[in-house]
């Protein structure tokens, strides 16, 4: 079986701590030997046309934390409960992505870390290439594994820096509707490393650049 590489987790610069277009992200991607990848926006989705295959996604902020809606049609808004981000996500024939979920720096947006149990068709993102610490991965992949959850992954890509540094295996697929199947299926596998911590320290200076307007606000 022949495995491609999908990335489920990134950022353009219409997020307000990204840095890079939907172009450079794209080009970036291919360069780096991805077959696909999301743009997952804070609570916007950023929908390009392009012949890489992109996934239409959205990272949503609800009430107890974040969530990523992968394959929408249609933006959805932030403030929600999480049981009613996940409904609007399957109005969608989406797919739930459950982000970071035991990542304590970000304990406000880790929907776990707040109570909130996954639903039964949520994917789990254990590797997500901005942890600080392995711990992360190794707590969420047991978690995921022990309930018989998909293992994805994810850059959450943010600067050119952190782009293709996760990743989710899957088998090869001929369009976005099969790739779609691969991942609601569980045909899935984490794989990548983490980026360099100090990645975080670009925040701050980025969200500047972005009240400044030299980056879309």
């Amino acid at each position: 079986m022949v495995l491609v590489r999908v990335d489920l987790h990134n950022h353009t610069w219409y997020s307000k701590d990204g840095m890079m277009s939907p172009e450079k992200l794209i080009n970036l991607a291919r360069r780096r030997g991805l077959d696909a990848i999301a743009i997952t926006d804070h609570n916007r989705l950023t929908i390009v046309e392009s012949t890489f295959p992109v996934i239409p996604g959205e990272e949503i902020k609800t009430t107890k934390g974040e969530v990523i809606g992968l394959f929408l049609q249609e933006e959805i808004p932030r403030g929600l409960e999480p049981e009613e981000t996940f409904d609007r996500i399957r109005e969608q024939d989406g797919l739930i992505v459950i982000p970071h979920p035991f990542d304590k720096f970000r304990k406000r947006t880790a929907l776990l870390l707040n109570g909130v149990e996954p639903p039964k068709d949520a994917l789990i993102e254990v590797l997500n290439a901005r942890y600080i610490s392995p711990r992360f991965f190794e707590r969420a992949k047991l978690y995921a594994e022990a309930r018989n959850l998909p293992l994805v992954a994810g850059s959450d890509a943010h600067t050119p820096v952190e782009v293709a540094k996760a990743w989710t295996e899957v088998p090869e697929f001929s369009d976005l509707e099969e790739l779609r199947d691969h991942l609601r299926k569980g045909r899935t596998r984490p794989e990548g490393e983490f980026s360099n911590p100090f990645v975080h320290l670009t925040v701050p200076e980025i969200k500047i650049l972005h009240l400044l307007g030299i980056l879309p606000r």
